[in-house]
């Protein structure tokens, strides 16, 4: 009996990790220092190492994925209201023209909003996961990854 359940807890635990919304690099586990960030866009070039002291919440979007665009926007409002937090939106659309426009549609910070050039995507995929299954990660003012696709409420309760 302890076996069949040790093996049921397994499995769900092993499924848990895997979902698609997981999908991450081995480097951009919690726990782990995150990987190098260099972006550029329309106002400024980012680095993580710029917001030592701060806590970063970074997520992936696009605009065909729903959910991944109404979390962007919700992060976006967050950051606006928090100063112990920065945001930073980095987009896979299939165009910068598209990813423009949608910024004035969703009323986003352009400063914190970052578009991928297709011939950057490989290295960055490389480094923080499948821009397939965008995910948003919790980083500490360390550098460490604390959360990978935190809530809201989360996002809050390690902010404070």
């Amino acid at each position: 009996m302890k076996k069949l359940v040790f093996l049921l807890l397994t499995i769900g635990v092993v499924m848990f990790f895997t979902s698609s919304r997981t999908t991450i690099s081995s480097d951009s586990r919690v726990g782990n220092k995150a990987p190098d960030l260099s972006i550029a866009n329309e106002t400024s070039v980012v680095e993580l190492d710029n917001y030592k002291g701060k806590f970063v919440v970074m997520n992936m979007w696009t605009s065909a994925d729903a959910i991944t665009r109404i979390e962007n926007i919700e992060l976006n409002k967050l950051a606006r209201d928090n100063d112990k937090l920065v945001h930073l939106a980095v987009n896979f659309d299939r165009s910068k023209a598209l990813f423009m426009e949608v910024l004035a549609l969703d009323s986003l910070e352009v400063s914190s909003q970052y578009f991928c050039e297709h011939q950057d995507r490989p290295s960055f995929q490389k480094r923080w996961g499948s821009i397939d299954h965008p995910c948003t990660f919790l980083i500490n003012g360390d550098g460490v990854i604390v959360a990978v696709n935190p809530t809201i409420d989360e996002i809050n309760k390690a902010v404070k």
